[in-house]
């Protein structure tokens, strides 16, 4: 079978592939990166990235292009994710002070850590257990801007070669945090996220190209949320959603069983659509039965019972040789692994 037949087939089969399956949406818990103490069971928010040298920033801006301003807005973007995180999680209350804080010369580099008479006061004011800051945030926004040749043809067949011009930015997004527990009078943690997209534009002439390129600012600005939210899920479980897809047909004449079965799941009548799928696990051809056993797995899943949907999934996958079912299998063990973790970091006994 040459390259392009491959190709053509693919096209061909994947709508049909498609038409079989629907996805859903299913709320998990996902555990953080670390472990944080018991007694710490609310969380106030500080900002102390404001530079201690506003010449520096203005300069810094001077040559960056960045706006005036930029990474004040930056900073308070990044906060507000790491609150939005935060307020996804049962494990902790969060408060945002609305404080502002000098930090380094810069804002770029971490300064000394905040005395604990200073934590300990923040906390008090605000009724909190532990002190979350920005300790050091940088915004860095590079254009380049470079000619290329491309060719056309005119109404006469002639080739002409023509320059336009390519604009290719980078925004790179630098945050530096602390969290300080007054109680036992440590930083239990100390942790720098990075993350940084690329954007480019083409246009006639260079100045074109720039400004086909989105606003940069707002990128920055969208990029240090995201820095926020990364960290809140480093610290805290946060509630995410995952999409599971579930298979609606099956082989004749099982075919309208199948079909009934995926109606009723919209319209969530799951625990009758649940009685369809292992009465053909028992009856219907191995394909057939292979996706009504991967579909109990999703059901099981959906409810939390996990294990219950590592047996059906290693059924689709032993016994019908379902092979989709291979790489939900792994995914099961993976949620299996961090249940076990989130028992330890919510402060429960396994099985509670």
């Amino acid at each position: 079978m040459n390259a392009f037949y491959r190709l053509f087939l693919f096209f061909l089969l994947f709508p049909l592939f498609q038409s079989c399956t629907k996805s859903i949406g299913i709320r998990v818990l996902q555990p953080a990166e670390m472990m944080v103490p018991e007694h710490i069971q609310t969380i106030v928010t500080v900002d102390r990235s404001k530079p201690s040298s506003g010449f520096v920033t203005v300069l810094e801006g001077l040559f960056t292009g960045e706006e005036i301003n930029q990474d004040r807005r930056g900073r308070k973007e990044a906060l507000e994710g790491l609150t939005s995180a935060l307020t996804r999680t049962p494990r902790f209350q969060v408060k945002h002070s609305d404080l502002t804080l000098e930090g380094s010369k810069g804002g770029v580099q971490m300064a000394y850590p905040l005395g604990w008479a200073k934590v300990q006061s923040i906390c008090e004011q605000y009724g909190a257990d532990a002190l979350v800051a920005i300790e050091a945030y940088d915004s860095d926004v590079r254009v380049t801007t470079n000619p290329y040749t491309t060719t056309r043809k005119d109404e006469d067949g002639n080739e002409i070669k023509e320059t336009r011009y390519r604009a290719q930015a980078q925004v790179d997004i630098t945050i530096g945090w602390r969290f300080y527990d007054p109680q036992k009078k440590i930083i239990l943690d100390e942790f720098t996220v990075q993350t940084g997209e690329e954007y480019s534009a083409t246009g006639l002439t260079a100045q074109q190209a720039e400004s086909n390129l989105p606003d940069l600012a707002y990128k920055a600005f969208d990029l240090s949320r995201i820095a926020g939210e990364k960290y809140g899920m480093r610290i805290a479980p946060v509630w995410i959603t995952v999409q599971r897809q579930f298979y609606t047909s099956g082989k004749k004449p099982f075919k309208e069983q199948m079909k009934k079965a995926a109606r009723m799941v919209e319209r969530d009548q799951w625990e009758a659509a649940t009685q369809i799928w292992q009465s053909l696990v028992k009856k219907a051809d191995a394909k057939t039965a292979g996706r009504a056993a991967y579909n109990l797995a999703v059901a099981a899943e959906r409810m939390g019972y996990l294990q219950t949907a590592l047996k059906w999934a290693e059924k689709a996958y032993l016994e019908f040789n379902f092979k989709p079912a291979k790489t939900y299998i792994q995914e099961l063990k993976v949620r299996i692994n961090d249940a076990r973790l989130l028992d330890y970091q919510m402060h429960q006994k396994p099985g509670t």
